[in-house]
């Protein structure tokens, strides 16, 4: 009898010891909050990531600007944001997503080489944000910011034209925002996002340099995003 006394006693010390080393043990967190709407499509974090081609799909400017937007986007992908396209294009400018609103991507305006009134937004994540940081394209977007960040200046939250211009090729999944005014954005506001790979390709002569003119005016073609809450991300 003393024997099984002594057994429950150990039992509940040792069950009371796991559920104090349970309670005081941290949970694993990586990057800080960022993004709101569709922040794990924009991050490729999200299921529907892992099953999208690796490949990269040849396209254009042009070409992506006239896929129609679908209605309403939410938390999965429609066909066009299931791949990785790569498009040749003149990398016009950038600004660093920062403020009130400001998710902490780099955002850059491409302009179609044929048509450089035709422009598109490409944005880099930051490894220092939730999702981003556990996506397992993490080294792709580290990559790419350091090859911008050996080309230019820390980016600033003021938009900057880059004079000269470069030709570049750019690569990353297709992604549907919705308008709100924001800098470069395609009709459709079809954008890469986000960017896993970009290369330089040549720096443009200056007589080659479209003029420093991005239009966020105009008829566009959006989708419209599924809110539940948070703000607008960029």
């Amino acid at each position: 009898m003393v024997i099984i006394v002594i057994c429950l006693i150990i039992a509940v010390l040792l069950y009371r010891n796991m559920q104090r080393t349970r309670t005081h043990t941290p949970e694993i967190h990586c990057g800080e909050h960022c993004g709101t709407e569709r922040w794990q499509i924009k991050t490729a974090s999200d299921a529907e990531a892992a099953s999208i081609n690796p490949a990269p799909q040849s396209s254009s400017i042009a070409e992506l600007a006239s896929l129609p937007a679908p209605r309403e986007s939410g938390d999965t992908r429609s066909e066009a944001e299931t791949h990785i396209y790569s498009v040749e294009a003149i990398l016009l400018g950038w600004k660093a997503e920062t403020g009130e609103h400001g998710d902490r991507d780099y955002h850059l305006v491409l302009a179609d080489p044929d048509d450089p009134n035709r422009t598109m937004i490409a944005e880099v994540p930051s490894g220092d944000c939730a999702n981003a940081c556990s996506s397992s394209h993490l080294q792709q977007f580290l990559q790419t910011r350091q090859i911008l960040l050996s080309h230019f200046p820390e980016p600033h939250a003021q938009f900057r034209y880059f004079t000269p211009a470069w030709r570049v090729r750019v690569e990353g999944m297709g992604f549907f925002d919705m308008f709100h005014r924001q800098k470069g954005v395609a009709e459709n506001c079809i954008e890469l996002h986000p960017v896993v790979k970009i290369e330089f390709l040549r720096e443009l002569e200056p007589q080659e340099s479209p003029p420093h003119r991005t239009s966020e005016s105009g008829e566009h073609h959006c989708t419209h995003i599924e809110r539940s809450s948070g703000s607008e991300d960029e």
